[in-house]
């Protein structure tokens, strides 16, 4: 009974090491996908309906500036292909022209995309005496936000690209689509130019990737000397073990590093020095609500990835690279490395901008995406107003 006891005894030493190894993995989640979710507590999604689109949903309060959220006009339940329910919300009219799939990034949600949302929805999805030219689709991806858990084995960039695939065929099976991919999100859509290159050209029509990277992720420094990326790299491996295989103590280790975890992820997502305060309590709470399993289980795909070879469909079509100039998860050479690959694309580099650049700097990103969109609403002799 003494040794089990002793053999399960957790010192304040242990829990110290345990503690910055859990910081040290949430804060590499940010560096690939950084964080922005709902505020609100999580909805519980009811039985499993493949369609919902009767009700009129209120966007849970992530507005993290006060501004007056977006609405959903439609929510919907999507069934993956293996079960997975997967939330979504829409902007704007079915029989829009275009559609546009938003697809949020690692420890993410749709709510990272709220100003966006706000603003597109604003211009592009409401009923001003003329027709809507575009219809904005949200949805959390798998184990995210709303989201039901898929098993840990389909934690990885070819199931999120199923399910993106899933999504597009439920939710805009007609039309003209147009993929924005935030982080994890990019890689996303890299993930399914791979599995589905037939979709690049006919139905997909533009794709915008910001902040991302096509591979080698698992040689980021996150901006840190080179005797701390060493130690990073001794001690993600014990936080990975931990936040899978005991994540209650991963959690509450979590919480009782708050401070050091905030002043982390700050660090790591913006890079101006003005940036409101209620930003960076904003992404607090998505470090705080995103279970430590999940983080856990999608790292080990987002440090192997490769998609080098998944941009060949992308040349088809008009692309939008867009990177924070000052990111320290994914810098922009590898932004620099998909626009040399991609030869045409149209790369805009935000000045003083960080990773999380779609909330740090959202008017310019919001504007670069409304260029884009109107781009490919013009090649597909889509009305635009």
């Amino acid at each position: 009974m003494a040794q089990n006891a002793k053999k399960h005894h957790v010192s304040k030493g242990q829990a110290a090491g345990i503690a910055g190894a859990v910081v040290g993995l949430a804060a590499a989640g940010t560096a690939v996908g950084v964080a922005v979710s709902r505020v609100a507590a999580r909805r519980r999604l009811g039985p499993p309906p493949p369609d919902v689109d009767e009700s009129r949903a209120e966007l849970r309060e992530d507005d993290p500036l006060g501004q007056a959220a977006r609405r959903a006009d439609r929510t919907a339940l999507v069934v993956a292909d293996d079960g997975v329910l997967l939330s979504v919300e829409e902007v704007g009219p079915t029989d829009a022209p275009l559609t546009v799939v938003f697809v949020h990034g690692y420890t993410l949600s749709m709510a990272s995309w709220t100003f966006q949302r706000q603003a597109l929805g604003a211009e592009l999805a409401t009923a001003n005496g003329s027709r809507p030219t575009a219809r904005l689709v949200f949805y959390d991806q798998r184990g995210h936000g709303s989201s039901a858990r898929g098993p840990a084995e389909h934690a990885t960039i070819e199931q999120l690209a199923e399910d993106l695939a899933t999504v597009i065929a439920h939710r805009a099976p007609r039309g003209p689509v147009v993929l924005v991919g935030h982080s994890m999100g990019g890689m996303t859509v890299m993930g399914l130019a791979a599995l589905h290159p037939e979709l690049f050209g006919d139905r997909v029509v533009a794709a915008a990737l910001l902040s991302t990277s096509s591979g080698n992720l698992a040689d980021l420094n996150f901006g840190l000397p080179e005797l701390l990326t060493r130690v990073r790299a001794a001690v993600f491996p014990v936080a990975a073990w931990t936040m899978r295989r005991r994540p209650a103590l991963a959690e509450n280790t979590r919480r009782w590093a708050a401070d050091l975890v905030s002043m982390v992820t700050w660090r790591l997502s913006f890079a101006s020095t003005d940036v409101d305060p209620r930003l960076g309590r904003y992404v607090d709470s998505m470090i705080a609500g995103t279970p430590v399993d999940v983080i856990a289980e999608f790292y080990p795909a987002l440090a192997g990835l490769d998609e080098t070879g998944s941009l060949e469909p992308l040349r088809r079509i008009p692309v939008l690279v867009l990177t924070g100039e000052e990111d320290r998860m994914i810098p922009k050479e590898h932004s620099e490395l998909i626009v040399e690959r991609l030869a045409a694309a149209e790369f805009v580099v935000v000045p003083d901008a960080g990773h999380m650049v779609l909330l740090e700097k959202h008017d310019e990103v919001t504007a670069a995406l409304s260029r884009l969109l109107r781009k490919a609403a013009a090649e597909a002799g889509v009305p635009v107003h």
